[in-house]
């Protein structure tokens, strides 16, 4: 028989080429033109390959991903107090400061309600704003302080002696932020918590990529075995 009509092969040569391939790639029946073209068990086993090498890669994207989320996270939930430290161990004080804006406009049309209405509405309004502004500058620079603490003091889990100061800087609306405290480490069971779940998920990242990196080692010799050209297959089938 010509191995390179489209007949099936033998029954030995079927055997030999199942021999190399995982059973999902097996078949009961071969054919000369199952080693040509872009179909080619080769090619299809090169393409298989492709993909698996991109997967530990994303997975590697995701577990860098997590363990981003994990800083952010254990630093987010370091305790605060504004006292002396108790029950823990001193680090060191750390500090940061930041220049914010303060203020908003408002916007919309407010005199619908009359010229008193108007006042009260924009003031009530001006007010919340304004109040918002401010929390949530003083909340980013309070997230920065406790990040450099991490940052510093990898154990750190408790800040103590927290404090915050504000300036304006001339009639710019900008206002200069200067907040510290001393770092320390102690209880803190909630990020204890934490930690120990985000742990688990980065540990089972961990190992998925090794099962996936010896999946594709796997692939790769499997590909290494199957006959790429008409030498190749004759002499795997002779």
């Amino acid at each position: 028989m010509s191995l390179f009509s489209d007949k099936e092969l033998e029954p030995h040569q079927i055997e030999k080429i199942n021999d190399l391939l995982p059973d999902h790639l097996r078949k009961p029946i071969w054919k000369a033109s199952d080693f040509k073209g872009s179909t080619s068990i080769y090619q299809r086993v090169d393409n298989i390959l492709t993909e698996a090498t991109k997967t530990p890669r994303n997975i590697e994207s995701n577990l860098q991903k997590k363990k981003d989320e994990l800083k952010n996270l254990e630093a987010s939930m370091i305790l605060i107090f504004n006292t002396e430290p108790y029950e823990a161990t001193p680090f060191g004080m750390v500090d940061i400061g930041n220049v914010v804006k303060f203020g908003a406009a408002t916007t919309g049309d407010r005199f619908a309600g009359g010229a008193i209405g108007y006042a009260l509405e924009s003031a009530i309004d001006e007010s919340y704003t304004k109040g918002n502004i401010q929390e949530n500058a003083v909340n980013e620079v309070k997230f920065e302080l406790l990040k450099k603490a991490k940052a510093i003091y990898p154990n750190c889990n408790l800040l103590f002696k927290y404090q915050v100061d504000f300036r304006e800087i001339g009639s710019s609306g900008n206002v200069f932020i200067y907040m510290r405290g001393t770092a320390a480490s102690g209880k803190n069971p909630m990020l204890d918590q934490a930690k120990k779940e985000a742990d688990v998920k980065i540990n089972k990242l961990s190992e998925e990529i090794s099962e996936r990196k010896l999946e594709v080692k796997e692939l790769q010799v499997l590909r290494a075995k199957i006959p790429r050209d008409k030498n190749e297959i004759k002499k795997l089938l002779d």
